[in-house]
């Protein structure tokens, strides 16, 4: 057999191994795979490959930046907020959360928004006319039905499918880590805030339970949008606690307004679910990056206080 006749048949028996090796990964994970391109179903995946938790945080890129939750002190927990999340988002999160044992649920204006979630990108079954072998490939092979999740972007989201024992969700899609990776860990010099983060907690009372002031349209939508969600969590056995992300000055004026404060309690009212506001939370400049999202000092400071406010719920 000459050099070269070895040399190819080594390379088509690389190429076929590596091809093999692929196809059992994709059999022995295949939801999870066909979950990799999608940033939502991506990490309920990660959720599930993880196993059991003690808590869920769910929410915006405001509880994905702003929550670690090693930091919490609440036990091994995972956070499950991705960005330009929605109401629609956080249904279906809700409906597919599987058992928990507690779930925080953020409460703002990015998150009641109507946005319909991102489609999902499983690849089409395609046409096959006069090509019999091309169907029967993908009709039998789990590689070339999840083959977006080998996608060179997707590939660290394989990895860490692979590895989620290890993970808590908050790893990913931060919207400012590469630019955090570049500041320093220690908090700003001179912070006199301290008072600012023992927001009082929203507790509503039985009596006020059916006490909800009349909304225009857009506000009950989200009413019952969230009624809806706490109704599903609740069906799978989870305790709901509402979150509300501190704000910097600019945002904190849109969003701690009397209209909003009032939704804010009304859900948490109709809902019959704590809620641990810290919306009007007048917290230094100097704890985030932009504004709404929090910095690597500003997040720790968040987790903290808000482990401390759930320690302290009845």
């Amino acid at each position: 057999m000459s050099r070269g006749t070895t040399r190819l048949l080594l390379l088509v028996s690389t190429v076929f191994g590596l091809l093999l090796a692929l196809e059992v990964l994709c059999r022995a994970e295949p939801e999870g795979l066909a979950a990799v391109a999608h940033r939502v179903r991506f990490k309920l995946a990660l959720l599930h490959a993880k196993g059991p938790v003690d808590f869920v945080a769910l929410g915006t890129s405001r509880t994905n930046d702003g929550l670690n939750p090693a930091l919490l002190g609440l036990g091994n927990g995972f956070s499950a907020a991705t960005p330009s999340s929605s109401l629609p988002t956080l249904e279906f999160q809700a409906a597919r959360l599987g058992p928990q044992k507690l779930v925080f649920v953020e409460l703002s204006r990015p998150q009641g928004a109507p946005t319909e979630m991102d489609a999902d990108t499983t690849p089409p079954a395609g046409s096959y006319a006069g090509d019999p072998l091309g169907e029967w490939l993908h009709a039998h092979s789990k590689l070339l039905q999840v083959r977006r999740a080998f996608a060179l972007e997707n590939l660290p989201r394989v990895v860490g499918l692979l590895t989620a024992r290890a993970l808590d969700g908050s790893e990913w899609f931060r919207s400012r880590q590469l630019v955090e990776t570049f500041r320093p860990p220690s908090p700003p010099e001179g912070l006199t805030d301290d008072a600012a983060w023992k927001a009082p907690p929203f507790i509503p009372s039985g009596v006020e339970g059916s006490e909800v002031p009349v909304f225009d349209e857009d506000a009950t939508r989200r009413l019952e949008g969230f009624e809806r969600v706490v109704s599903l969590l609740r069906a799978s056995g989870a305790k709901v606690v509402f979150i509300a992300p501190p704000l910097g000055a600019a945002w904190r004026a849109e969003d701690c307004t009397p209209a909003q404060n009032a939704l804010r309690q009304a859900i948490a009212r109709r809902t019959a679910a704590p809620l641990l506001d810290f919306t009007c939370a007048e917290v230094d400049e100097r704890w985030f990056v932009d504004g709404q999202h929090l910095s690597s000092p500003g997040r720790a400071k968040y987790s903290q206080a808000l482990g401390e406010a759930v320690r302290a719920l009845p």
